[in-house]
C-alpha cells in the first residue's frame, strides 16, 4: 500500500477522472432524442442504457475521488477502463441513434433529432479514457511543469 500524498500529476489526473464523470452523468440527464421538432424529448435517464451510461459516470467520478484520496496503482488504469467502456458504449448507442433517425426521417409528422446528451457522454467518456495514455517520462520521473 502507497499512502503517500498524491502528487500535482495524480491530482490532475483525478480532475480528468472527475470532470469527465461529471460529463458523462450530466448528458445521461440531457436529451437523447427529440421527436415532433423538439416538442418532445427524451432524456437518456429514462431507459435502461442511459442509467447505466450514469451509474458509469458516477463510478468514474468516485474513481477520481479515490485518485485524490488513494496513490495506489491500479485506481488509474481501472477508471480509464470504465472511460474506454463509456466510450465504446456511446459510440454504439449513436450508431443505433443515427440509425432511429435515419429510418423515421421520412415520417412528416414525427421529425426526430438526435438530442446533446449522447455527445456530452461521449465527450466525458473519451476524457476519462485520455487516462489510458501513459505518463510521459519527463511528467512520472517528476519533471517538467
Amino acid at each position: 500500500m502507497n499512502n503517500q500524498p498524491t502528487s500535482s500529476r495524480d491530482r490532475r489526473a483525478a480532475l480528468v477522472a472527475l470532470v469527465g464523470g461529471m460529463l458523462v452523468s450530466l448528458g445521461s440527464l440531457l436529451p437523447w432524442m427529440s421527436l415532433f421538432a423538439g416538442l418532445q424529448r427524451f432524456p437518456g435517464i429514462h431507459g435502461l442504457y442511459g442509467r447505466l451510461v450514469f451509474a458509469g459516470g458516477v463510478l468514474a467520478a468516485l474513481g477520481g475521488l479515490a485518485m485524490l484520496a488513494r496513490n495506489e496503482w491500479f485506481i488509474r488504469p481501472l477508471v480509464a477502463c470504465i472511460g474506454v467502456s463509456l466510450s465504446l458504449f456511446a459510440a454504439w448507442i449513436l450508431l443505433g441513434l443515427r440509425e432511429t433517425t435515419r429510418r423515421l426521417e421520412d415520417h412528416p409528422m414525427i421529425v426526430a433529432r438526435p438530442g446533446p446528451g449522447l455527445f456530452v457522454v461521449l465527450a466525458g467518456g473519451l476524457t476519462i479514457a485520455a487516462l489510458a495514455f501513459p505518463r510521459s517520462r519527463a511528467t512520472a520521473r517528476g519533471g517538467g511543469t
